[in-house]
């Protein structure tokens, strides 16, 4: 099983080659290149969703905008159709109120909503269950983004380990050594702790962000995984597509050699 995680970059618009319209042919074949049997993206507008869908039609993918009115970013989780089914998805904010569309705490620090999409899906080869939670923390707030974290593990600890294994993707905004990054090491209240795929790494290789520049300077986005899964590789793609940067994040894919749980 191949999950991959990357920022789209929002359509700016941004100059040249960077620009969507470029870009959207590059992610594509970046996919098609990986082959990953899910995807969290983060960033991305209606538009962009719309365009990845053309582009990639054995995908399907699920999740709303932050606002909540298809005008904002989406946390989109692309799978694909043939080898996956979708049984559940959902949504909820990043906020006091988590289940109110759209909304923000004005304590919190951050000036935009920012959300979770996550996904039930059972493997048609093998039936096993997995659940993928894919979000975008803030940038700006680290008071938003500390905040987050026990939110997200509320969510997290929800999942019955007897059912499901466990994946989270996103852009964190926060290198793996912050508080916040370091909580989500943490066993959940379900008994399942999620592992860094990135950690067995030197830190400067972790980093992602490269501002279309290709000289990565932040580690910020990674995929964490269930511990019972055996974690096969772990490739942050640095390459251009045909010289063009897919986007200003680095996307990270890791492969997992098998769906089915080994024992704690």
């Amino acid at each position: 099983m191949k999950i991959l995680t990357l920022n789209l970059r929002y359509d700016k618009p941004d100059q040249g080659n960077n620009d969507w319209k470029f870009r959207r042919y590059a992610i594509a074949k970046l996919i098609q290149s990986h082959d990953p049997d899910i995807i969290g993206t983060q960033e991305g507008k209606a538009h962009q969703i719309l365009d990845l869908h053309r582009l990639l039609p054995q995908y399907q993918s699920i999740g709303t905008d932050q606002i909540g009115n298809g005008t904002g970013e989406y946390c989109a989780i692309f799978y694909q159709i043939k080898r996956f089914q979708c049984i559940k998805s959902k949504d909820f904010w990043l906020s006091d109120t988590p289940n109110l569309v759209g909304s923000m705490s004005s304590t919190w620090g951050n000036s935009t909503p920012k959300l979770v999409s996550f996904g039930v899906f059972i493997s048609r080869e093998t039936q096993q269950q997995i659940t993928v939670f894919n979000t975008h923390l803030d940038y700006h707030s680290e008071q938003s983004r500390k905040l987050s974290i026990p939110l997200i593990q509320k969510q997290l600890s929800q999942v019955n380990p007897e059912n499901s294994l466990l994946i989270l993707t996103g852009d964190f905004n926060a290198e793996p050594n912050s508080e916040e990054r370091l909580a989500l090491l943490k066993p959940l209240s379900n008994k399942i702790k999620l592992l860094d795929s990135l950690s067995d790494i030197p830190l400067e290789s972790q980093q992602t962000f490269h501002d279309f520049t290709g000289e990565a300077i932040a580690a910020v986005d990674t995929i964490y995984y269930d511990h019972r899964l055996p974690l096969k590789s772990v490739t942050i793609d640095i390459n251009q597509i045909e010289d063009i940067w897919p986007s200003d994040h680095f996307p990270v894919m890791a492969e997992f050699n098998s769906l089915i749980a080994t024992p704690s």
